[in-house]
């Protein structure tokens, strides 16, 4: 029985909502195992069905639900399933999924600590939690943010704002120098528009060259540092990645670190993805060198399972975050003992995102992330190991996390080794369209170390070696007709 009216729900009304609501979730994860990834749909067809002007009279939210199960279900991505193994959009974990529900309903602004005592409090003790999974000191700090794009974007801005103090008060056009700053040339492409949206313009980011592993140069860093400055332009920031998105890959942290220091540079680590990885004692020390970071991307709705968005920025310097975006509001009580995030970041208004973290974490626990996270990579090794054995398809870099860069070379593999071409490169292409054509796994083409690939990522909890075995089925089999007469 509903309301009247939707501004005056009774108790029992919203029971009813929920347990609806609920059970459509339930049916949802239930149906995972088994639902296409790719819908059957266009987008001429998508936006025609939800094409209608504004609602003048209400629906009854029994009849909305039913709408929203027959009518956008079917027609959504579903980039929860086991078979996805396309970008870094993971499986989220049922708690967080609920726990969204509930920091709506509070609907605290964690702007302010007036608007979000405990909230506040939860998301300080999480970002701690963050820093203290990276390595950092006790004194570090940070927030979270709505993913990992504008993690690096605050990133950034907090360099610029240590390294170069004045470009914060008198602008960049008041700089005797232009800064510059320096990242892989298989760096995520928010460092690029970071750039353009700090103001340093594109060309100020300086793309370091990779080595056959798609791994930093670091000896190409150093000379190009050197030369910038001799030219008259101001390094202020070199950026390291613990997980690379084309491939996984996890560069050289330890000695970026050791140049940074060498230079006098601000050294940001993008492990938005990697970070995970850190929960595991076996892992771990592939990513020597990220707690020497002076600040760390990571974006928990990728390892940790949890629904967009939920991102953070951690630095070193706990408080070098305020000392970039502080600015008055004079219409917002201060209290002297309280965090006020909206000086951590750019971000006025701010949503409970700690909630679904802070629940996932205590009821998952840092082992069993660890031991999934670590299940996750062996899965991947052995899918390149078992679709590589014939010599017809090839590893294009190495299995660091849990992304695998692979590339057909066809029968004559042992001479294809190595090489590229537009036709080469097509193939990887065509046969990626012939694999999602079926709708039941998704993959995406790359381009990493300079070879067009495959790349293949196992990001969903619920994915099994069944799997990538059929995954491995469905790619043999798109290569074979490559040569089907």
């Amino acid at each position: 029985m509903t309301t009247a009216t939707p501004f005056d729900p009774s108790a029992d009304d919203v029971r009813a909502l929920g347990e609806a609501t609920a059970a459509i979730v339930a049916r949802h994860f239930a149906a995972l195992r088994d639902l296409p990834v790719v819908p059957a749909v266009t987008p001429a067809e998508t936006f025609r069905r939800f094409a209608e002007p504004v609602p003048e009279d209400p629906t009854a939210w029994p009849a909305l639900l039913e709408l929203f199960e027959r009518e956008v279900v079917p027609r959504s991505f579903h980039l929860p399933s086991p078979r996805y193994f396309g970008l870094m959009n993971p499986t989220p974990l049922p708690i967080a999924v609920f726990a969204e529900a509930l920091a709506a309903a509070l609907n605290q602004n964690v702007g302010a600590w007036h608007h979000s005592p405990a909230a506040t409090a939860i998301e300080a003790a999480t970002v701690r939690w963050l820093c203290e999974i990276v390595g950092y000191p006790a004194t570090a700090f940070g927030s979270l943010t709505n993913g990992g794009s504008l993690a690096n974007t605050t990133g950034l801005k907090i360099a610029l704002a240590a390294k170069v103090p004045a470009s914060t008060t008198e602008g960049l056009f008041g700089l005797p120098h232009r800064p510059v700053c320096y990242a892989s040339a298989e760096a995520h492409f928010s460092i690029e528009k970071s750039a353009n949206i700090l103001g340093l313009g594109t060309r100020a980011l300086r793309k370091v060259p990779v080595d056959r592993d798609a791994r930093m140069d670091v000896a190409a860093l150093r000379r190009m540092v050197a030369a910038d400055r001799a030219a008259g332009l101001a390094p202020f920031c070199v950026v390291g990645i613990a997980g690379v998105t084309s491939n996984g890959v996890i560069e050289p942290l330890d000695a970026i670190a050791d140049a940074a220091a060498e230079f006098g540079l601000w050294y940001h680590v993008d492990a938005a993805y990697g970070a995970g990885g850190l929960m595991s004692e076996r892992l771990r020390p592939r990513y020597k060198g990220i707690e020497r970071a002076d600040s760390v991307t990571v974006d928990p709705h990728k390892w940790w399972y949890m629904p967009y968005p939920c991102g953070a920025i951690l630095t070193r310097d706990g408080d070098a975050g305020r000392r970039a975006f502080l600015a008055q509001a004079v219409y917002i009580p201060e209290t002297a003992d309280a965090i006020e995030f909206r000086d951590h970041g750019l971000a006025g208004s701010r949503p409970f995102s700690a909630l679904k973290l802070w629940l996932a974490m205590k009821l998952v626990g840092r082992r069993a992330y660890g031991l999934h996270a670590e299940t996750q990579v062996d899965l991947t090794q052995r899918f390149a190991a078992e679709l590589t054995k014939t010599g017809d398809w090839e590893m294009v870099t190495p299995v660091d996390t849990a992304i695998a860069a692979v590339r057909f070379v066809g029968a004559t593999g042992a001479r294809a080794h190595g090489r590229t071409g537009p036709d080469t490169d097509a193939v990887q292409d065509r046969i990626v369209a012939r694999v999602l054509a079926g709708r039941t796994h998704w993959i995406s083409p790359t381009t990493t170390a300079g070879k067009r690939a495959i790349r293949v990522m196992v990001i969903s909890y619920l994915t099994r070696w069944e799997h990538l075995a059929e995954l491995i089925a469905a790619l043999r089999a798109a290569a074979a007709e490559e040569h089907a007469p």
